[in-house]
């Protein structure tokens, strides 16, 4: 085994399945991204550059995309989060990771994307060459930034369409707009800060069960703010020659299968034909409209086209919306991540490759693609390797106390609380993974609150009660002891989803009063 890795049985989906790429918009961007990639993966890493080259000579050396991205060495130091560096950053990011998917012969039979993961899709799909998506980034993501902290915010509402509109947005219109429609009962609001501070306060006085949460970003995108500051003129000024169609110069299309794909645009709400371009008028509708990503899936399943949505993005942000946006259908899609905030990358990506598929036309390109390439903290152990073969000789030994130990673990393993952990440990300990998909734990999927599925507290109480019982001899009549917990006190709520496993780790500390 290596540090950092698990070997976890999961059903994996034959790449006949049709894969949708998805391009999340501004939000899930942080100021590590993509940089464990960029050390690895030279397909990545050429991506990156070219776009960087790209942008250094569209704004003028104003900034530097590697710099944002790759050398800023804290989080204090970055900028990632103003949306002139925000949306260039999280286009790369998408690019190179389309990019490093399409080298391991993983091609996309959809595309869609969000508010600014237009700008990735419409590349990636062959509507436009990297100098005009770069160019399109460049300007839309410069004049939104004139918004910024100019008394604009947005406000995440677990409400539809209609409801907010019907009990919140009544003759107030001009102040506030639905900027995004997710899912049915997933919305976002956007503008006046001072009207999203009301609205808050009205759905926790008289909607205290409705979700709702701030958004972190000082602008309100999708509303009347963006009529300010000139936005319009100079978008359509700054992209007029754009022509948005189908590219016909295989030497400008990023690859063919990809331009092959369907596009769906949250602009439209629907498929983009091939006649429909995404020209200087669409970016502006794209900057001022609602985004209409419930109604662009709703086509999707529609059309019957996809069976798998793969999120290109830094951390997976529309994952949820996607599953309500398919909670009327029998058979839910696979969903999966490119990359998780603050998590190894690699192991993120082929985790998701691993539950895509066993195709041996993925593995044997994905595995032509291996050169060894350490990351900076890790040379040291590559420059250790033996120069000599390996003797293949199975060697075995197992001390007197490792043997009692196996054998005395001979338990059955409780379906909570798991398999108990006897390595480097210094008080009993259990692991187990919950994967509430499965048949024997989808009974937790019951227990809900607003929405999230929460472990429930007598699961916690059953997880001590058997772990006491297994460390616990039988009375004399081999009856179970009698257990009795006083005191008991729950610190956390532990949400589970649908996308993902929970390892639950079980501590007992010994000795407990009899």
């Amino acid at each position: 085994t290596l540090a950092g890795f698990s070997i976890v049985l999961r059903p994996t989906i034959p790449l006949s399945q049709k894969i949708c790429f998805v391009f999340s918009g501004q939000g899930p961007q942080w100021w590590a991204m993509g940089r464990q990639l960029y050390e690895s993966e030279p397909v990545f890493n050429k991506w990156i550059n070219l776009i960087d080259a790209e942008m250094t000579k569209i704004n003028n050396d104003e900034w530097r995309l590697l710099e944002e991205l790759i050398e800023k060495k804290n989080e204090q130091e970055s900028r990632i989060n103003d949306t002139n560096i925000a949306q260039p950053t999280l286009f790369a990011i998408q690019v190179a990771l389309a990019a490093l998917l399409v080298s391991w012969n993983i091609y996309p039979s959809s595309i869609i994307s969000h508010s600014a993961g237009d700008q990735a899709a419409a590349f990636v799909a062959g509507r436009l060459s990297l100098e005009e998506a770069v160019r399109v980034v460049y300007h839309r993501s410069r004049l939104q930034n004139r918004n910024t902290r100019q008394g604009g915010r947005m406000l995440a509402v677990s409400m539809s369409e209609e409801e907010v509109k019907e009990k919140l947005l009544q003759g107030i219109e001009h102040l506030v707009s639905v900027a995004v429609v997710n899912s049915p009962r997933s919305v976002t609001l956007s503008g006046d800060e001072k009207t999203i501070d009301e609205l808050q306060q009205i759905l926790t006085k008289f909607y205290p069960n409705v979700f709702k949460a701030r958004l972190r970003i000082e602008n309100a995108f999708h509303s009347h703010q963006m009529d300010r500051f000139d936005i319009e003129k100079e978008m359509l000024s700054s992209l007029k020659d754009i022509e948005g169609l189908p590219l016909v110069d295989p030497q400008h299309i990023f690859h063919a299968k990809c331009a092959q794909a369907s596009l769906y645009s949250s602009v439209v709400g629907g498929r983009l034909s091939d006649e429909t371009p995404v020209d200087a008028r669409y970016w502006w509708s794209n900057v001022r409209q609602c985004v209409r990503f419930y109604d662009a899936i709703t086509s999707i399943i529609n059309d019957g086209n996809v069976s798998v949505f793969l999120e290109l993005s830094p951390h997976p942000v529309l994952a949820t919306s996607i599953q309500e946006c398919y909670q009327s259908i029998n058979q839910p899609p696979t969903i999966l991540p490119t990359l998780k905030r603050k998590e190894n990358e690699q192991i993120t990506l082929l985790t998701s490759l691993a539950q895509l598929t066993t195709s041996s036309h993925v593995w044997e390109q994905y595995f032509h693609t291996r050169n060894v390439l350490p990351t900076k903290e890790n040379e040291q152990h590559f420059d250790d390797f033996p120069l000599y073969s390996f003797h293949l000789v199975p060697c075995w030994y197992e001390s007197k106390d490792a043997v009692i130990k196996r054998l005395a673990n001979c338990i059955p393993i409780h379906p909570l609380l798991g398999v108990r952990q006897l390595t480097g440990q210094t008080s009993a300990t259990w692991k187990s993974l919950i994967n509430i998909n499965l048949p024997k734990y989808a009974y937790l999927k019951d227990h809900k609150i607003q929405d999230n599925i929460l472990f429930p507290a007598v699961a916690y109480l059953e997880l001590a009660t058997a772990a006491c019982y297994q460390l616990l001899s039988p009375t004399t009549d081999d009856k179970q002891p009698t257990i009795i917990f006083e005191q008991v006190k729950f610190i956390k709520a532990l949400m589970l989803t649908e996308h993902e496993l929970t390892e639950i780790f079980t501590q007992i500390i010994m000795p407990m009063r009899e």
